[in-house]
């Protein structure tokens, strides 16, 4: 009888492990093996990982925070909270043909980045809709600072309650900000009457191929997200925008650009780390972020959940 060869290969350490322990001075491979659910650290706030399945560095703490939004920046870039600067922006909304007449609603603006980017590049009148407080003071700061406290204003809204304003758009846009909203019907609805006849929508969003059910990896990533995924299918979110007369141009799968977002981002930041510029107090934050975009690349890379690209335009009302 032979016996089964144990695997010897070194285990892959997260990024979120290696950056705690190159904090500390401690060696990775002694925190690690190889289950990233039993890493325990001391921040000196109290255990936040462990066999209890909430991770390392899970807390109850707010979803943002000024610490979590210089994180972000650093990771995306000024006025970023998610992975795509400048250049990604005019390439998302390339096919709006935007100009100087035209007014634009971001929904999920956070720091108001797209917003200033469209507005800034275009001319065109942008209002983002952001419904986390800091972020939507943050965002209309830097609005505030780069002028266009009006071209680009940053307002709190409930994507449980708000209606947006009827007719009120040339486009619609939104990036990685439906996902986690339980009533899409109510929310392709909302849009669907603040575009004007004509009007344009583009958003991209992670989903679930076609109509698949969702798998344990899937379920395993979902609990740990921050805040809770109500995800659907490609095929589900087409069937939404066809219920609202949405006529879809462009559905495409731009996992691997969002994937490659995602890498330049924590490139650049790991290779501008150095002791000492990170203050004591951020870091545990920045080890939270990294494990919660290692957990969306790795459900990413095995397929269970994807990001498309979804563009549509609103056809005439009817007629009374």
């Amino acid at each position: 009888m032979s016996a089964v060869a144990r695997d010897t290969r070194p285990q892959k350490v997260p990024l979120w492990v290696r950056l705690y322990a190159w904090w500390n001075g401690y060696d990775p491979a002694d925190l690690y093996s190889g289950d990233p659910l039993k890493v325990k650290f001391d921040t000196g706030r109290g255990n936040a990982g462990g066999a209890d399945g909430d991770g390392p560095l899970k807390k109850k703490v707010p979803l943002w925070t000024a610490d979590r939004i210089q994180v972000a920046e650093r990771l995306w870039g000024a006025g970023m909270h998610t992975p795509g600067g400048d250049e990604h922006v005019q390439t998302l909304v390339k096919p709006f043909g935007l100009n100087p007449t035209m007014t634009v609603l971001e929904i999920g603006a956070g720091l108001g980045g797209c917003s200033r980017s469209m507005a800034k590049n275009f001319g065109c009148w942008v209002t983002g809709m952001e419904q986390w407080p800091i972020l939507v003071e943050a965002g209309m700061l830097r609005s505030r600072i780069a002028g266009m406290e009006k071209k680009a204003p940053i307002e709190l809204y409930d994507p449980l309650t708000t209606q947006f304003k009827s007719r009120g758009y040339n486009c619609v846009f939104a990036k990685e900000a439906f996902f986690t909203i339980a009533n899409k019907s109510r929310l392709f609805e909302s849009i669907n009457n603040s575009l004007r006849p004509g009007g344009q929508l583009c958003f991209t969003d992670y989903v679930t191929p076609e109509a698949a059910k969702p798998t344990p990896a899937v379920d395993a990533w979902m609990a740990h997200e921050p805040l809770e995924p109500h995800i659907s299918s490609s095929k589900d979110t087409l069937n939404l925008l066809a219920r609202y007369k949405l006529d879809v141009r462009i559905a495409e799968d731009v996992t691997e650009m969002h994937q490659a977002l995602m890498l330049e981002g924590w490139r650049n930041l790991t290779q501008a780390l150095k002791p000492g510029s990170v203050a004591p107090e951020t870091m545990p934050h920045l080890i939270n972020e990294a494990e919660l975009w290692a957990r969306r690349s790795a459900v990413l890379r095995t397929g269970d959940v994807r990001v498309y690209r979804f563009y549509a335009i609103k056809g005439s009302d009817p007629v009374d």
